[in-house]
């Protein structure tokens, strides 16, 4: 991004330098980790996981055997998608998140967890292996990705901190850990923190007395902790439910909730 200012009659030319992937810095260990992260989640997740999600990654062409460059994914998404991937060295804040999808960026850490034993213990953190394998591949399908732009445009709209919690809310019980019925009435997993964390998925799929209906209300009423399991999985009867959930949104507009002590903190 270029931006010309001018003082008297001396021009100077200011550069925004966008944080990108530095793929050459990756380890040959990291790439051990991504590929033990990969074939383990993917052998254990065949059956767990729906038809609209492997589609996505067969778009995607991950890899087991490398981790993902942005360059080449970015080309890939622009084959069917008016979608951008972009780098990020840290997790965002819910805000910049949301702001980025109302412009059809993706936003994704470029580091990776520390140990391959840790998909079995890495309990809510963030890294690339979530936000690319996790849950990039349900951006191909159109109910996902139009539901993250109409989210990210309701909070452009409704910028408080009341309105960023309700929507990213609603965001996390969907694409951090709600569960799909899939074409057999099977349910399954959805979330990328379910995908990408194996006790987190099993839990999911054994607490049946905490699996409730995906309803709007209920959903914006529950309160998400980061690094913590929740209390509730809300189960989406088909993805089509996410277009009637934002049409709702934007009829009756965004309810009122109490923000956690640490956001009223921040807000404050």
């Amino acid at each position: 991004i270029e931006a010309w200012f001018r003082s008297g009659t001396r021009p100077f030319l200011f550069y925004t330098v966008m944080y990108q992937q530095q793929y050459h810095q990756y380890t040959i260990p990291q790439q051990q980790i991504w590929n033990i992260l990969y074939t383990k989640r993917v052998e254990a997740l065949v059956n767990q996981v729906a038809q609209p999600f492997w589609q996505g990654l067969q778009a995607l062409e991950l890899k087991a055997y490398f981790i993902p460059d942005f360059q080449e994914l970015n080309t890939r998404l622009k084959r069917t998608l008016d979608w951008e991937l972009v780098a990020t060295e840290a997790p965002l804040r819910p805000a910049a998140v949301l702001a980025r999808w109302s412009k059809h960026k993706f936003p994704a850490i470029t580091t990776l967890r520390l140990h391959p034993d840790a998909d079995l213990r890495l309990q809510g953190h963030q890294d690339l292996f979530s936000d690319v394998f996790s849950l990039l591949p349900w951006l191909f399908q159109p109910a996902v990705s139009d539901f993250m732009f109409r989210l990210g445009r309701l909070a452009q709209q409704n910028k408080s901190p009341e309105a960023i919690e309700v929507l990213w809310r609603l965001a996390q019980h969907v694409l951090g850990n709600g569960l799909l019925r899939d074409e057999e009435g099977k349910v399954t997993l959805m979330g990328a923190n379910l995908l990408s964390n194996a006790p987190e998925a099993e839990s999911a799929l054994k607490k049946e007395d905490s699996w409730k209906p995906a309803v709007l209300e209920e959903m914006l009423a529950q309160p998400v902790k980061a690094g913590e399991a929740p209390e509730y999985y809300f189960v989406l009867e088909s993805l089509s439910d996410l277009t009637s959930m934002v049409d709702q949104l934007g009829r009756e507009g965004l309810p009122l909730v109490e923000l956690p002590a640490e956001i009223q903190l921040i807000a404050g």
